[in-house]
């Protein structure tokens, strides 16, 4: 079987808790990303800054700082999470204010770039592999579904990949997830399947693009998109 893979040029950023987590995807003990409910007792972050440890894994990525402890990781997280970035009770980081907050912190760090939230969902995936292409994590959204009865709602699945490869479900995770930003780190494409290669809650997972497809052509657009940096 063909497998085509257009990943991130570096190791994507591996937090250290010293042997305090034991990551379920990772081999080395170092979480693949940050993880929000490492923020337990502190107001919002736990349960409603996903998007905030995405914009905060992005920025350490684009500076070159990889591996990073979990107490420094922390309070890097914390820096950041101010004006634009803040994370608002009940409804966390919208796309259009983290989108604001990233150029913002960008330009802070010298860099002139252009960022903006959303795309029809014709122009998602290559946008993605745009990013990709220049070495660039993409926060991705499966949004929420305000207008939609819970009977009706539904998620995207995360899988995994098993020991020949394949993707799999894995055991202690097999419900969908929305209303929730990852941060795509790899598109994988077989002959069959486009998967995205995605950090969450400091593992390595995996969304089918054609389950991510479905999701907005139901749910639409809106919330659930990618952030786009140039």
């Amino acid at each position: 079987m063909t497998v085509n893979r257009l990943g991130l040029s570096g190791g994507y950023v591996r937090v250290d808790s010293g042997g305090e987590l034991h990551p379920r995807t990772t081999s080395d003990g170092l979480t693949f990303g940050g993880d929000q409910s490492w923020f337990g007792g502190e107001g919002v972050i736990a349960p409603l800054g996903c998007g905030l440890i995405s914009c905060a894994d992005i920025l350490l990525y684009m500076t070159g700082r990889r591996t990073i402890g979990i107490e420094e990781y922390k309070d890097f997280v914390r820096s950041i999470g101010k004006g634009r970035l803040k994370v608002r009770r009940r409804l966390g980081v919208n796309g259009i204010s983290m989108a604001a907050g990233m150029q913002s912190r960008l330009r802070a760090l010298g860099m002139d770039r252009k960022v903006r939230w959303g795309f029809s969902k014709k122009k998602i995936l290559p946008r993605i592999r745009e990013m990709l292409e220049r070495d660039i994590p993409v926060t991705i959204s499966a949004g929420p579904q305000l207008l939609f009865s819970k009977r009706r709602r539904t998620g995207v699945m995360l899988y995994i990949r098993d020991e020949k490869g394949e993707f799999i479900l894995p055991g202690w995770r097999d419900t969908p997830v929305r209303d929730h930003y990852m941060t795509v780190t790899a598109l994988i494409e077989t002959q069959s399947r486009r998967m995205l290669e995605v950090s969450s809650w400091g593992e390595r997972y995996y969304i089918d693009w054609d389950d991510y497809l479905k999701y907005i052509n139901t749910f639409g657009t809106f919330f659930s998109n990618i952030m786009y940096i140039r």
